[in-house]
């Protein structure tokens, strides 16, 4: 069918040119014109014979499925529409009682199963609101419901009309244009309001409405494309003839999406934008119309025209396929028992074919990607594993093995990603040259997939391990405590047995209070997040019956001092790491203790102190008790807490800071605090800071005097005073007690036995001393040695020469002088 609504000719009752549609229908070669209404009906419509006889029918016109053909005429009088019945030569005339807008009455028509499954046919009128009725035959049924924009004028509401199977029932769905809708801020943006046919007996109800671009008119045409990509919904044509500055455009959306609920308008997606090119640039989309499908592929070209410029495209149809993603993975589980770790997965292809074309040219190509911290492709290129796939055979399937491989000892806690992605290869829509057989992939196609898979050895989702530990600590006694010092570093080491599923991330989280960590295992590593707290993983999963230690955890035992107590082992064990809620805990508190606290207490001039009797009288006496707390042990002593007892006597006077610690000769002494004092007593507190093996004790000095007048009558022949202080060191569970005992003795005006003893061996060793020292100068030794040998020489000489002038009478007589004068020389030589 084609209409001309203005065409004129010469009308001689009027004698004059009158406006008066024709239709012509194109039937089997011929063009044959339809007859026009008869004129009795237009006089009954009309009140004015001219307006009776001029009309503008075809302005709009739609052939219904059952070949009959409705057409609008809304140019004169309020408006008008017929129907053209098979079979019949006269078209019926929808009366004008049946109708209640004012003007512009088939302004669009359209038909369809919109109310129940016989016959309807709408009509639209712009005037106002906007309105559309429905008709069965010549009997108005209906009207539309706006429910959007129901108050909304000059939006041209009802310009345009398209009836479509926008979802998969048997009823007809309708949409309506309103190109000149705008807001208060944006003028001529177009709209097309989509309603879906009801359940009940009554039209279609409002879904949703899809707006243009500011200035583009859209909805100014729509029409059904049919179904192109087998999804048993039609697809729709929608022009926006003023978008991009009055260029235009087109678009073409799936009827599905346009049905569906789930998507609403501002997330809707356009399968294709069709742009114009430079020569017929200019009110692009302002009529579109359906085509037959002349190159035979399954689906109808597209006629889009641009009025202004007098040209209308015309574009092949492309047929659609619609493939389909789907992955089987085998059986993952057990895998551990046959140490299998190459493993395939099965990716298919699935492929919904229209009935045309009859051959199919398309290649698809798809790549394949994993991720995972074990797991991986076997690939065969870059991007991961990759194939192609033509389509020529028309199977409804394409499968192909993946190869991936899963290492025995990975972890597996996480599932497997992948990812799929299928590509067409020489997409038809960007090569030159048109081939009937090339097919493109609907927008129903599942061509990327992401999706996991689980790959863990457990029964379920969640693997369930069952694990328990067992802490060996190296300074850990049954029948003893630990002696602070004995020992610089310790241990401890775990062991974690698994009797349940695979641990794939299990973790020990250790916190040690009151010793540091010396140095930890490679399989552990301080938290960052929490101090002190140790977070120990096995190198790999846990499987089932597996036992995991870990090495020694070396411990700073030189850190202990004697306010520790105890050193105390806080272990979580988790299943998952990652998963803090699911743990057990188990502390251990070890014992440990320190010692080697000695005292000792001394007067710092005796325990016996000798006074004059005037010393009691008059000069008094000073003195000091001195206390050493020494460190004898090992172990490291703080905070010594050292109490004071000083007796009140009347004979004794303290200094105004009674006790006095001392730390070091190079520090100078502290004050230690009166706790307490009464008529008998006082008591001092000291606390020591440290003490700490092989130094200097620390020393508590307590400085007296004893008054002089105070001790007459007290100190006698037979009777003395006394001065006590006492000591309490407080250790961990016990006191360690200490006192000093001075005596206060009357010394008698006489030398001493002892003072008598002293001075004589003083006196002998003196008398030793003088003798020696005059035997060292010569002393009582022969004076002038060297003469008397000298004389002696003489004499001798002597003697020889009155020998030698007389000579001895008997030689026995010589033998005798010889005799004694060797005896003389013998003697002289000891001398």
């Amino acid at each position: 069918m084609m209409c001309a609504p203005r065409y004129t000719q010469h009308y001689i009752r009027f004698n004059s040119v009158v406006t008066w549609g024709k239709c012509f229908q194109h039937s089997k070669g011929k063009l044959i014109e339809k007859m026009p209404i008869v004129e009795k009906e237009r006089i009954f419509d009309s009140p004015s014979p001219m307006e009776a006889t001029m009309d503008s029918f075809g302005w709009s016109i739609d052939v219904a499925s059952d070949d009959s053909v409705i057409v609008g005429g809304p140019g004169m009088y309020h408006g008008r529409a017929m129907i053209y019945q098979p079979h019949k030569p006269y078209p019926i005339f929808i009366k004008k009682s049946q109708r209640t807008p004012e003007f512009n009455f088939g302004y669009s028509v359209a038909s369809g199963t919109f109310v129940n499954s016989k016959m309807f046919y709408a009509v639209g009128s712009t005037y106002g609101f906007g309105e559309v009725q429905f008709f069965e035959n010549l009997m108005l049924k209906g009207k539309l419901k706006k429910k959007e924009d129901h108050d909304k004028v000059g939006s041209m509401f009802g310009a345009v009309l398209c009836a479509a199977k926008l979802t998969t029932g048997s009823k007809t769905d309708l949409l309506v244009g309103a190109p000149t809708f705008g807001t208060l801020t944006e003028d001529n943006l177009g709209a097309v309001y989509v309603y879906i046919a009801m359940k009940t007996e009554h039209p279609p109800m409002f879904l949703k409405k899809l707006t243009g671009q500011l200035g583009s008119q859209f909805g100014s045409a729509i029409i059904n494309l049919g179904d192109l990509n087998g999804d048993k919904c039609h697809e729709i044509a929608i022009g926006a003839p003023f978008e991009n500055s009055g260029e235009g455009a087109v678009y073409i959306y799936s009827g599905a999406d346009l049905s569906s609920s789930q998507k609403p308008a501002n997330e809707l997606k356009y399968l294709q934008k069709i742009r114009p090119e430079g020569s017929y640039a200019k009110s692009f989309g302002m009529s579109l119309t359906p085509l037959l499908d002349y190159d035979q592929n399954g689906c109808k070209e597209l006629a889009i025209g641009s009025p202004f410029v007098n040209s209308v495209l015309l574009l092949r149809c492309i047929a659609s396929v619609t493939v389909t993603t789907n992955v089987a993975f085998p059986n993952l589980q057990n895998r551990s028992m046959f140490r299998q770790t190459d493993f395939e997965f099965n990716l298919c292809l699935n492929v919904d074919y229209p009935t045309l074309p009859e051959n199919v040219t398309a290649l698809l190509s798809t790549t394949v990607e994993m991720s995972h911290s074990d797991a991986h492709l076997v690939a065969n290129s870059p991007a991961g594993f990759s194939f192609t796939t033509s389509l020529h055979e028309r199977k409804q399937e394409y499968c192909k093995k993946v190869p991936f491989v899963l290492p025995l000892n990975g972890h597996y806690e996480t599932e497997i990603q992948y990812q799929i992605s299928t590509v067409l290869l020489n997409d038809p829509r960007e090569l030159k040259d048109f081939n009937s057989s090339r097919v493109m992939l609907s927008d129903k196609s599942i061509l990327n997939m992401q999706d996991s898979v689980w790959a863990a050895e457990c029964s379920g989702k969640i693997c369930v391990p069952k694990l328990t530990i067992d802490p060996n600590i190296s300074f850990q006694y049954h029948n003893r405590e630990y002696i602070m010092g004995s020992s610089e570093i310790e241990s401890m080491k775990l062991s974690i047995n698994n009797d349940g599923e695979v641990a794939y991330n299990p973790c020990v989280l250790i916190n040690i209070v009151g010793v540091p960590i010396f140095k930890h295992p490679n399989s552990c590593e301080l938290d960052k997040s929490i101090p002190d707290n140790l977070v120990c993983k096995p190198p790999n999963p846990l499987l089932h019956g597996q036992i995991w230690n870990t090495n020694e955890i070396l411990l700073d035992m030189k850190h202990l001092t004697s306010l520790d107590r105890k050193v105390v082992f806080n272990i979580r064990l988790l299943n998952d790491c990652k998963d803090t809620d699911g743990y057990a805990i188990k502390t251990i508190s070890v014992p440990v203790r320190a010692d080697g606290i000695a005292t000792k207490g001394e007067t710092d001039i005796g325990l016996y102190v000798n006074m004059t009797e005037q010393d009691i009288k008059e000069n008094g006496k000073k003195l000091q008790h001195v206390y050493s707390i020494t460190n004898i042990g090992k172990s490291n002593w703080v905070e010594v807490q050292c109490q004071v007892v000083l007796q009140i006597l009347p004979h004794i006077r303290y200094e105004a800071t009674p006790v006095q610690l001392y730390l070091s000769k190079d520090e100078p002494p502290t004050s230690c605090t009166l706790q307490s004092e009464n008529d008998l007593k006082m008591i001092c507190l000291c606390t020591i800071p440290s003490l700490f093996p092989n130094r200097q004790p620390a020393k508590i000095l307590i400085p007296m005097y004893i008054v002089p007048g105070t001790l007459e009558g007290i100190v006698k022949d037979t009777s003395n005073a006394t001065i006590i202080s006492t000591i309490h060191v407080q250790l961990i569970d016990n006191i360690l007690e200490e006192s000093v005992l001075t005596t206060i003795m009357l010394q008698e005006a006489k030398v001493p036995l002892e003072l008598i003893v002293i001075a004589v061996c003083v006196g002998i060793f003196l008398l030793f001393i003088i003798a020696v020292i005059l035997y060292r100068v010569g002393f009582l030794r022969r004076q002038k040695k060297e003469e008397l040998r000298m004389l002696k020489n003489r004499v001798k000489r002597q003697t020889i020469l009155r020998q030698s002038t007389h000579a001895p009478d008997d030689p026995k007589e010589c033998q005798h002088k010889e005799g004694v004068e060797k005896a003389g020389r013998t003697n002289g030589k000891d001398k």
